[in-house]
């Protein structure tokens, strides 16, 4: 009996180990049928997602297939757009971003200036056209941009000037002033500013207190976790789709910067009140020399009072306009309208051009803030319209 009842032991600890392994298997095999299913039902979900999505295209490829703005420019082409989206050259210092010299069909830098087209020979004086991208002008060749249909316009009632453009991608007033500082007047000179955009979007918006400069761009780069690490596995375990609605989301999505009403309402008022500082530094600059000086607030999408169905959609193309950036405007606008006008009860020249392209022809935007020749036209006319020139 004593062995009977061993083999009975033995059978039932042997049943209870088989009983165990048995469902560590079962267990082990619902669970990777499970990973594998819900594996699955992601990839399908998200690419359910991503079908239903916009498709947007990205600046350069947006403006090679002629977009509505393009329509009509005479010197659209494909060497054009080539010339444009390389022909911006420049490097940056601590301070400001420097222009790289450029010789080209379309669009030429010399000695750190953008070609300023219709210049007389026997000028004898010369006007300072300080701003950001948009006085470069990188989106229309030289005759095109805003300084040289200024100079077009003053040579109609005088050959006494020539323009000068300091236009470089990015530059805040903080940045034109530090230009101006480097530049000699002489009396009889004109200076003219042209700003308001870069200081709500890259000192407001980006967080950069003093614009963008070699130590912001580097102090503000963070690891991209989602990029270099979680999008790669995603992708090495096959849930492509998953990663590509992930990265989409991301750039979708406003940076921290351009989420807090109150950090972004605070960060408004004090870039409006530096801006305002710098507008009336520059104008105390310029008249120690015997120049004239004349700011300009410039344009923007997000100032028209309408817009059409092409305008929306560059709104709504975060690889054209940055996600957020018209809430973080919104915020700050009137903030620099305000001080605009205080610096005029000071006795400085400062016009609020926002409202400039409300009477536009035609689609004129590229994106949020770069525009082709009517509007370059209509904005250079404003300036022009609006300086004292001497015969």
């Amino acid at each position: 009996m004593t062995g009977v009842k061993r083999f009975k032991e033995q059978y039932h600890t042997l049943q209870e180990k088989v009983t165990v392994k048995f469902n560590r298997i079962t267990n082990l095999i619902i669970v990777l049928v499970t990973l594998v299913a819900t594996t699955y039902l992601i990839e399908v979900c998200s690419l359910l997602i991503i079908k239903k999505l916009p498709v947007y295209q990205s600046r350069w490829v947006f403006r090679a297939n002629k977009p509505p703005a393009y329509s009509d420019s005479p010197y659209f082409n494909e060497d054009f757009i080539h010339e444009s989206a390389n022909g911006e050259r420049s490097r940056l210092d601590d301070k400001v971003r420097r222009l790289i010299n450029f010789e080209g069909k379309y669009i030429n830098v010399i000695d750190g200036h953008r070609r300023t087209a219709f210049v007389p020979e026997n000028a004898t004086n010369t006007v300072h056209i300080y701003g950001s991208s948009t006085i470069y002008s990188q989106e229309v060749p030289d005759e095109y941009t805003i300084p040289s249909i200024v100079q077009r316009k003053v040579n109609e009632i005088t050959t006494k000037y020539k323009v000068v453009n300091y236009g470089a991608v990015s530059m805040n007033s903080e940045q034109q002033l530090y230009f101006l500082r480097e530049t000699k007047l002489k009396e009889g000179d004109i200076v003219i500013f042209v700003d308001g955009g870069p200081d709500i979007l890259h000192n407001i918006y980006n967080g950069y207190e003093h614009g963008v400069n070699i130590n912001t761009l580097q102090n503000s780069q963070k690891p991209d976790i989602l990029g270099s690490q979680i999008v790669p596995v995603l992708e090495k375990v096959k849930l492509i789709n998953f990663a590509t609605l992930l990265k989409y989301i991301k750039q979708k999505s406003p940076p921290p910067n351009a989420r807090n009403a109150e950090e972004i309402n605070a960060r408004a008022i004090k870039a409006s009140e530096n801006f305002a500082n710098n507008i009336r530094l520059a104008h105390q600059y310029s008249k120690m020399s015997g120049a004239d000086f004349y700011h300009f607030l410039q344009p923007s999408i997000f100032s028209l009072k309408s817009r059409t169905k092409h305008e929306q959609f560059l709104i709504d193309n975060f690889l054209l306009t940055p996600p957020g950036i018209e809430r973080v405007f919104n915020y700050s606008i009137d903030k620099f309208v305000r001080q605009s006008n205080a610096l005029n009860a000071q006795g400085v020249v400062s016009i609020d051009l926002s409202n400039v392209l409300e009477n536009r022809q035609g689609e004129v935007f590229l994106d949020f803030a770069h525009t082709t020749e009517r509007a370059n036209e209509a904005i250079a006319m404003a300036i022009f319209s609006n300086v004292e020139w001497a015969p």
